[in-house]
């Protein structure tokens, strides 16, 4: 209370006895909460500090679910796997034993040299087979042959020479003359031709003789038409190999008729005029402008460009030369306003023009007249070096606008005008600009020159099961022979060719097989005519070694039916095996007299009871694929596992099966399969193979798995060790010495003591003193 007074003793002591207490409740706070900074006013680095790392700590430690999780998913996808393996390896297993089983049916038949057996069924053809003894065919060749005097390819002109089929150059003569005392180039190669080449058929007999001397005999044959045509044909190189010679006619070259100008963007509108023909053009820049003129003008022109100078050629010397409607020269001229021509402050202000200072006389009585404005400008022209008179000056004081422009059109600057003490507004200056003119070049007929590529023929052959194109060129038979047949063997189909002394060209398997041999397509009908095309040939038929007639048969069906049946000698009848698990249908006659018995020949019970197992197994693998999940996660069926690593979340692994399509029987390449499936040991053999591709594929998947595993693990362990590391840190910060906390306490309790005593005893000597005023 303000209106109590203590003594300095008194109030001493009970200062020291507040602190004391305070300092007590500090420390049992600390004793009570294990804690020596409890908030941020304790120790404000400390406690921010501390909070941070348990946060992180609790965050972290919400993670390791997430990777508890992530351990088990992948612990139930490698049960799965394990099991697949099991079911794999079970399924090696049911293979092998099908594969090992020659538990087949047999039947057992009278035979003669005349019998007759017709078996269907089984693996055998859907024709099924007739047996019976016969001589030994040697068989033949499928074969489709073209009619004699096979010419190969040829081109459809002809000249004096005869029709040719080599790549060739074709040089056409406007004049009869025009090669006469003329230099040209043919593959390099100078020809220099007389004057008395007047005629088609001098230049090309002179051509020839200095070929046959600058390339050699036989390198080129050159012909002549009436048509003052020249043709000169690579001889050298024959077929379709052959390329047409490289002609440089020199100054005899024919010239079309061309015109060029200069391209301006800026001074060529929308539409541009071609003959009297206006074309709607894009002239955004030159390439443009070329390319739509071109798509306008048709086929009599060409447009092209270099920079942005335009060519319009005519397409042959035939066509003249373009009449174009190209942009007309114009005036250079300059306006600008003066202003208000009744200003009395702007009289003797002055502006420029083409360098000159212009004084304006107004005064508000009279105003400058229009002629006196004109004069003004006109001097300053003149004095500017400028034949006034060459220029058409207005100015209109009403309005105060004046113009320069000059009189005669044509590439010339525009006056300059620039204000003074008077302020020009509106100023424009447009230089003039010359006519767009073009270069005109004149046609000149003069030769020309055409390339032809070696003529070509193609068609097509096939063989059984393949196809393949054929292309030939002209040349001599057997390099026309050589060409086809390295065609043939590239593709791998057994066919071979061959031309014969008659000419014709003949097609043949290389073996006698029961196949057909077709031709088609292309210059088939040209080549082959009326001839067929189409042939089948007949299997060779060696002869037997045996000489009974149970003997015979055993060895005819053991040789051409191998794979389907096996037959034996079983004292003295035929004893035929079953290959299979489908049943066969044997219909014998015995005498070959017509009269019949039929039998039937089971299939592999037990194979195709294990056909059966296999496709049990495979669904049980399906199954069990399914059925590996956690958590709603089955990586076996192709889910993806995302386990987080951090607080952040841009630390992570995201695992999956390799293939992204799971684990099955489909992506396994396992199939359900079928008794005949199992006819044949290599097609057993096959999917043993495929099943060992499937155990490598688990296998591999399995170590993926178990090497992310690790990966999560180890990421689990030492997210543990940061949580540990992160609150020990924490509470290394913020944790209070229990001991120290406990000694304090104490000297506390005994200062308190002490503090209450030295209150009490200066209370007693306050009341001394009271009492002797008493």
């Amino acid at each position: 209370m303000s209106d109590v007074s203590l003594s300095k003793a008194v109030r001493s002591n009970l200062l020291s006895l507040q602190n004391t207490a305070t300092m007590m409740a500090k420390t049992q706070e600390r004793l009570a909460t294990g804690n020596k900074v409890n908030s941020a006013l304790d120790n404000p680095t400390n406690f921010f500090t501390a909070s941070a790392l348990n946060s992180r700590a609790g965050d972290l430690n919400s993670l390791l679910d997430n990777m508890a999780n992530g351990v088990k998913t992948l612990e139930a996808a490698d049960n799965g796997l394990s099991a697949i393996t099991k079911t794999l390896e079970s399924m090696n297993s049911t293979l092998r034993q099908a594969r090992q089983d020659k538990s087949f049916q047999v039947a057992s038949f009278d035979v003669t040299a005349d019998s007759v057996l017709n078996i269907a069924g089984g693996t055998l053809s859907a024709d099924g087979a007739e047996i019976k003894l016969g001589a030994a065919d040697p068989g033949t060749k499928a074969t489709v042959s073209t009619g004699i005097n096979f010419a190969g390819p040829v081109t459809a002109e002809a000249n004096e020479l005869g029709a040719g089929a080599g790549a060739r150059t074709t040089i056409s003569l406007s004049a009869a003359n025009d090669l006469a005392s003329a230099t040209i180039k043919v593959d390099g190669n100078d020809v220099v031709l007389t004057a008395g080449a007047t005629t088609a058929e001098n230049a090309a007999e002179e051509i020839q003789t200095q070929l046959n001397q600058l390339a050699g005999e036989g390198a080129y044959t050159v012909g002549f038409t009436a048509d003052n045509e020249i043709i000169i044909e690579n001889s050298a190189v024959t077929g379709k190999a052959s390329t047409s010679p490289v002609v440089d006619l020199g100054t005899t070259a024919s010239v079309s008729a061309s015109e060029t100008f200069t391209y301006d963007a800026a001074r060529f509108g929308s539409t541009f005029e071609v003959n009297g023909t206006s074309y709607n053009v894009s002239g955004a820049n030159v390439g443009e402008f070329v390319t739509s003129l071109q798509a306008q003008v048709g086929e009599d022109y060409v447009v092209s460009n270099d920079g942005n100078e335009v060519t319009i050629t005519g397409r042959d010397a035939t066509v003249a030369a373009p009449a174009l409607d190209l942009p007309a020269a114009t005036q250079s001229s300059t306006t600008f306003n003066l202003g208000s021509v009744t200003d009395a402050t702007r009289d003797g202000q002055t502006f420029m023009v083409a360098g000159q200072e212009v004084e304006v006389n107004w005064n508000t009585d009279a105003a400058t007249t229009n002629t006196d404005m004109e004069a003004a400008i006109g001097a300053a022209l003149t004095a500017a070096g400028l034949t006034a008179a060459d220029y058409t000056i207005d100015f209109d004081s009403a309005t105060g606008d004046v113009s320069i422009e000059k009189t005669a059109a044509g590439a010339s600057p525009a006056i300059s005008a620039a204000s003074g003490t008077a302020t020009l507004t509106g100023t424009v200056s447009t230089a003039g600009l010359a006519a767009v003119s073009s270069t005109t070049v004149a046609a000149d007929a003069g030769t020309t020159q055409e390339s032809t590529e070696a003529a070509t023929q193609t068609f097509n052959v096939t063989y059984g099961n393949k196809t393949v194109g054929i292309t030939i060129g002209a040349g001599e038979p057997a390099d026309i022979a050589a060409s086809i047949n390295t065609q043939l063997e590239a593709a791998g189909v057994k066919v071979t060719a061959s031309i014969g002394d008659d000419g014709a060209l003949s097609l043949a398997s290389t073996s006698a097989e029961a196949k057909t041999l077709a031709i088609s397509g292309g210059d088939t009908a040209a080549i082959f005519g009326a001839n067929d095309t189409v042939n089948v040939g007949k299997a060779a038929t060696a002869p037997l070694n045996a000489t009974k007639a149970v003997d015979k048969f055993v060895e005819l069906i053991n040789r051409d039916h191998g794979t389907s049946l096996r037959a034996s000698n079983d004292n003295g009848r035929l004893r035929i095996e079953n290959l299979s698990t489908a049943s066969l249908s044997v219909v014998s006659d015995k005498n070959g007299d017509g009269e019949t018995t039929t039998a039937s020949i089971g299939g592999n019970s037990v194979r195709e009871g294990l056909a059966g197992q296999f496709n049990e197994l495979k669904d049980q693998l399906n199954k069990l694929a399914d059925d590996a999940s956690f958590n709603g996660i089955n990586l076996l069926r192709g889910d993806q596992l995302t386990i987080t690593f951090n607080e952040t979340g841009n630390s992570f692994m995201q695992i999956k099966a390799g293939d992204n399509r799971g684990i099955n029987s489909q992506s396994l390449n396992l199939n359900d399969l079928v008794g005949s499936d199992f006819d044949s040991d290599a097609n057993i053999d096959k999917l043993l193979g495929d099943i060992k591709l499937a155990l490598n594929s688990v296998r591999s998947q399995a170590s993926a798995f178990g090497s992310n595993l690790s990966i999560v693990q180890n990421r689990q362990d030492f997210t543990k060790n940061m949580i540990n590391t992160l609150q020990t840190g924490a509470a290394n910060l913020t944790l209070a010495d229990m001991n120290e906390e406990a000694a304090n306490l104490l000297a506390l309790q005994t200062r308190q003591s002490l503090s209450s005593s030295a209150l009490s005893m200066a209370s007693q000597a306050d009341q001394s003193v009271l009492q002797l005023l008493r």
